[in-house]
């Protein structure tokens, strides 16, 4: 085998680029799974920080509403007639080291407060206070000077004389400390979680993506000396079955098509070496001495013989080429088939004649269908001429032609080929319309029996969208059947 300057075997790049492709599909399947777990921890994370400081806030302003309800009691038990002093002298406040208050009078004088509330929470806006309604709240967080946070309630209650401004204030300190532990501890947890979330997502994308990496592994390694070999379906997910079963079809139809173009070449190159062969023994021996004019031309006339042979394989071998490729289309003509049927009978009568046997047309009724003319005159002339030669003296082929009205979707013209020869044997059936089988095989191909006029008809006949069937018994006959679309209406 000749050096190829150490290139790389077929397949060898697309099996080197597997491990890279895969290699960034688990990364982005990992940046995606962790992303999107981390996004919803980050989420409950936050709703939870959230719930949790609107409850701390929500227990300080309960805490103000009692106090400051009570606070309304306690001044009501109280009448501000006894003179500023008595009542301020009179009322007992309830206190404690994180709730402070105060009275506040109508004319802005404060009438009693916590010790140290005039420097914790200094009385500030009072016109805003005058502004409000007797018996609303109004709430608001505040910070001192030394930046220590409050939430206070400002309320105003009573009238006339009897009318007192209560403020209320909650040091929210305590809970400031208590979120921001929480959120030292919910970021620990967030970092925490992003580890976990990436190295999950990481072994459920490598997990995920090993049967796609060995598919792909397996499909890359395909050549036409592997396609034997088939993907193991045993331990693939549910979902990657019908994908590897799919793959498996495919290599399926692959191995039988480079065996069929391999069996092909081979065929191809018996079947010319033969008449080759004869070409060149018999130039041969005309070149091995000098011979007459007769004997020349006796040569020559022989040559000309083996080169219409090779001709006549290379004809149907370009056809059947043709015929298979894509977008070929027959050139379509109304044709009356009965009248078609009558000229082909009438071109092999002579060779029929020498033969010894008789050719008969049953056509009941005048059909018209579109066909190509040339190909429909090759496709039934071959049936015929295939007849001929497989029927002995005082046979008979007949040619029929009907219409098939059970044929779906569509009426179609049947044409059947019948001789009264040896038959096929059923074993044989399956294969005749194979390229180069012959059913007999100790027949030489010097008929001019290639083994592929079955093969052209049943190219005619798929070009025009209809199809050919042969049955057979052995020592009764053969009959081949030809259905074709009829013409629309």
């Amino acid at each position: 085998m000749p050096d190829q300057g150490g290139l790389p075997a077929p397949g060898a790049a697309a099996r080197a680029a597997v491990p890279h492709a895969a290699g960034s599909i688990v990364i982005r399947m990992t940046a995606w799974y962790a992303g999107t777990s981390f996004l919803l921890i980050l989420i409950a994370a936050s709703v939870l920080y959230g719930t949790v400081a609107g409850n701390l806030r929500a227990e300080d302003r309960r805490i103000l509403t009692d106090t400051a309800a009570n606070l309304r009691l306690l001044t009501a038990d109280v009448p501000r007639a006894a003179g500023p002093d008595t009542r301020a002298s009179r009322l007992v406040l309830p206190g404690s080291g994180f709730i402070w208050f105060r009275l506040i009078a109508p004319d802005g004088r404060i009438e009693r407060e916590t010790a140290g509330m005039d420097r914790a929470v200094p009385l500030a806006d009072f016109a805003a206070l005058l502004a409000l309604r007797p018996g609303a709240q109004d709430f608001a967080t505040v910070q001192n000077e030394h930046g220590t946070p409050f939430e206070l309630l400002s309320e105003r209650f009573g009238a006339g004389r009897t009318e007192t401004i209560v403020q209320v204030a909650i040091d929210r300190a305590r809970d400031q400390r208590v979120l921001v532990k929480d959120r030292e501890r919910l970021l620990f947890m967030l970092i925490l979680s992003l580890g976990l979330c990436a190295a999950i997502g990481y072994a459920i994308a490598r997990g995920g993506i090993r049967p796609v990496a060995r598919i792909a592994a397996a499909a890359g390694s395909i050549r036409a000396t592997t396609l034997h070999e088939r993907l193991d379906t045993a331990d693939l997910p549910d979902e990657l079955q019908s994908l590897a079963a799919t793959f498996n079809d495919m290599l399926d139809r692959l191995e039988a098509s480079f065996a069929q173009v391999s069996q092909f070449s081979a065929d191809v190159a018996h079947e010319l070496r033969t008449p080759v062969n004869n070409l060149r023994g018999e130039l041969e021996v005309a070149l091995g001495r000098v011979r007459s004019a007769p004997d020349y031309r006796d040569v020559l006339g022989s040559a000309l013989e083996e080169c219409g042979r090779i001709n006549r394989v290379i004809d149907s071998l370009l056809f059947l080429a043709r015929a298979e490729a894509a977008g070929a289309a027959p050139r379509r003509e109304a044709l009356d088939i009965a009248a078609e049927l009558e000229a082909i009978l009438e071109f092999y009568e002579p060779a029929a004649l020498d033969s010894g046997i008789s050719l008969a047309l049953h056509a009941d009724a005048r059909l018209i269908a579109p066909c190509d003319r040339t190909l429909f005159q090759q496709a039934v002339g071959n049936l015929v001429a295939n007849a001929i030669a497989h029927t002995g003296r005082g046979g008979t082929v007949t040619v029929a032609l009907g219409s098939d009205a059970v044929s779906a979707p569509a009426p179609m013209l049947r044409i059947d080929v019948a001789d009264t020869g040896s038959g096929i044997a059923p074993a044989h059936l399956p294969h005749v319309f194979d390229r180069f089988y012959r059913a007999d095989a100790a027949r030489s191909s010097r008929g001019g029996n290639f083994g592929l006029g079955l093969a052209v008809v049943r190219s005619i006949a798929t070009l025009h969208g209809g199809t050919v069937s042969i049955a057979s018994t052995l020592g009764i006959g053969t009959v081949v059947s030809v259905r074709l679309p009829l013409a629309a209406g």
